[in-house]
């Protein structure tokens, strides 16, 4: 085999281990294949060329992957993958004053947690009861927070 093809092997191997080290969570099939071409290219490299320039591959790939792996890890390689934006956001931000009496109408069933329109905005809110279908009068009992219990009207 040749020498360029073995080398081939072995960097295709370095950097199917730093993605594995740096990108991919946990053991998976991209570092059992970083390390059987790392493996595979020495072994080629001791029965084709000797000891002394397989001793030499092995020392450089080892040199090569520290190298590889400090650079990837320091510098900001990687944060132009990373996402950089928080979310912002709050669950049922309630915009509109909600009170224990008010009226509306559910949107989505609530099973127990669906979503209903009250005094014009749309918010999540529990059922009392178990379900309650959509397109049922309903009417706020309970207000903690931003948790609003409701219950049908006809109940």
């Amino acid at each position: 085999m040749d020498l360029l093809i073995i080398l081939a092997l072995l960097v295709c191997g370095m950097a199917l281990l730093v993605l594995e080290l740096v990108v991919i969570p946990g053991t998976t099939v991209v570092g059992i294949g970083g390390i059987a071409l790392t493996v595979w290219g020495l072994v080629r490299v001791y029965a084709e060329y000797g000891t002394v320039v397989g001793s030499l591959v092995l020392g450089l790939d080892i040199i090569l992957c520290v190298i590889l792996l400090v650079y990837s890890l320091k510098s900001g390689t990687w944060k132009k993958l990373a996402q950089n934006e928080e979310i912002d956001s709050k669950v049922n931000e309630i915009k509109t004053a909600v009170n224990v009496g008010d009226t509306g109408k559910s949107v989505t069933r609530l099973a127990p947690m669906g979503t209903a329109m009250i005094n014009g905005g749309q918010m999540e809110v529990y059922a009392e009861t178990a379900f309650v279908d959509p397109d049922t009068e309903i009417t706020v009992v309970q207000v903690e927070g931003n948790r609003i219990k409701v219950k049908p009207v006809n109940n």
